[in-house]
């Protein structure tokens, strides 16, 4: 792949790229390709355009920061960026998506812990990497749906009703049954039932792209077979927060609070 020296392990995902710095457990890796290929499994055409588009899934270490990884460290404000990411999910001009090992692992410390970042970052991917080149016609169907939505009152205040890009992949989160208890950020919907009720179109959109496909998200440590197999969350580490971030948390945290009314 021509990747940066960084990069010491490397997963496929039924030929989907997943790479990691040697500082990275393998369980995380492994963890990581299990979750895309289930939530592929039922679309090997959007596999395969997102492989021919460079796409790779990036897992960070849960001591590595988000300018840390190769592909982000041109990024201005690296303090903003260290804090406010633990994942990011690519665009139709950068083919790369990533995840946090304390969060694919389910770490103590994780600060995003009621969720897996990995669905939200990969749906991302899904939909600017994949869909948009199998079928040119989903991201306009995606932004009505989304201007309808919005037209409703549907999401107000919540992060699906920033764009519609957050939009899918709020959704699919929910279509997975991995979104959040209701908070600044989000409402009660957060499983594949709430979402067919409160917003079949946006569930439509969802089981076009990913069928029937049966993943209701669970913590590894509900899972230590196959894959997870010798994985100890019991002797896991702990993340935490470098000092230098805080000021950043902080101001992170009042633009999330402001955005939800709170």
């Amino acid at each position: 792949m021509g990747l940066s020296p960084f990069y010491e392990k490397h997963v496929s995902a039924s030929g989907y790229p997943i790479v990691a710095s040697g500082a990275v457990d393998d369980h995380a890796l492994l963890e990581a390709a299990y979750l895309v290929d289930l939530m592929l499994a039922r679309r090997p055409d959007v596999r395969e355009a997102m492989i021919e588009s460079g796409s790779r899934m990036i897992v960070m270490g849960y001591q590595e920061w988000t300018t840390d990884i190769p592909e982000y460290s041109h990024f201005d404000n690296p303090d903003y960026w260290d804090r406010r990411a633990r994942g990011l999910g690519g665009s139709r001009t950068d083919p790369v998506c990533s995840c946090a090992e304390e969060n694919v692992l389910a770490y103590p410390g994780d600060p995003y812990s009621t969720e897996n970042i990995l669905i939200h970052e990969f749906a991302h991917n899904i939909h600017l990497r994949g869909m948009v080149r199998v079928d040119e016609t989903f991201d306009t169907r995606l932004k009505a749906a989304f201007n309808q939505a919005k037209a409703e009152g549907l999401w107000e205040g919540k992060y699906a009703s920033t764009n519609k890009n957050e939009y899918f992949a709020e959704g699919v989160q929910s279509w997975f049954d991995d979104n959040r208890e209701p908070d600044h950020d989000h409402n009660h919907v957060n499983t594949r039932t709430e979402l067919v009720e409160y917003d079949p179109r946006l569930a439509a959109l969802c089981e076009e792209v990913f069928g029937d496909t049966v993943l209701v998200y669970t913590k590894p440590a509900t899972r230590l077979r196959d894959h997870l197999a010798g994985y100890d969350p019991t002797a896991a580490p702990t993340f935490r927060w470098p000092e230098r971030l805080k000021k950043a948390g902080k101001e992170i945290l009042k633009d999330a609070q402001n955005r939800g009314g709170r």
